[in-house]
């Protein structure tokens, strides 16, 4: 039996829509939950969301299936989308599940191309100037960038895609948080060393420093009870 014609408007986007609104109004709900603008359990208002990103609200319907899809929203009857809400242990397990992933990408890491370590030193650069100004969310993604750039010397792209996933699951914790002088300190010097053993070809080093780093979250919120 086929949709009647308001439920095919409720399911797919306007003929002819692009893709990229989609995603750019995905992107845009991502940044929001990372800056702490929409908080774990917060309503997403589809109507200020739309007009702030400058799309029409097909695009945006399509945009939350897609993050509730990665776990970031979910819809609730009579209230619409919301930004998920976690329970601690519910974050301890995704770290958790998060470390299995990374190790087993890290026990098959290859050196890297010159490319790659300029590319790493960049968001290392980054990482720097971020914890300078204090900004987070900034610190984050940077922290992130290099870290896929060290997983893709694995080839284990559904891994990587998989850790990826949980990363944004947790965005909403991450947001608007102030790492402690000594941990951000901390986090700059296994870096270097990251980079540094990477250079040398020395793996085997590389896996022991990301073995003992300690998790940006774990340091930033706070009663995180993690299983490990």
């Amino acid at each position: 039996m086929a949709p009647s014609t308001s439920a095919a408007k409720d399911t797919a986007p306007d003929d002819g829509q692009p893709v990229q609104l989609t995603l750019q109004a995905a992107e845009i709900i991502r940044d929001l939950i990372r800056r702490g603008e929409l908080l774990p359990g917060e309503k997403i208002h589809q109507v200020e969301v739309a007009r702030n990103a400058g799309v029409s609200r097909s695009p945006l319907r399509e945009a939350l299936r897609t993050l509730a899809a990665e776990g970031l929203v979910k819809y609730e009857t009579n209230r619409g989308y919301v930004v998920s809400r976690l329970r601690m242990e519910e974050l301890a397990e995704i770290y958790d599940l998060r470390r299995l992933i990374e190790a087993e990408m890290l026990s098959h890491i290859r050196k890297p191309g010159e490319d790659v370590l300029e590319r790493m030193a960049g968001r290392l650069a980054e990482m720097e100037a971020a914890i300078e100004i204090g900004d987070f969310n900034a610190l984050t993604i940077a922290y992130r960038q290099f870290h896929e750039e060290m997983f893709r010397l694995s080839g284990l792209n559904i891994f990587l895609h998989e850790v990826q996933r949980l990363w944004k699951m947790t965005d909403s914790y991450n947001a608007a948080h102030a790492l402690p002088p000594a941990a951000a300190q901390r986090i700059l010097r296994d870096h270097r060393q990251i980079l540094r053993a990477l250079r040398a070809g020395s793996l085997d080093r590389v896996r022991a420093i990301v073995d003992a780093l300690p998790q940006i979250n774990e340091q930033v919120i706070i009663g995180f009870p993690s299983a490990r």
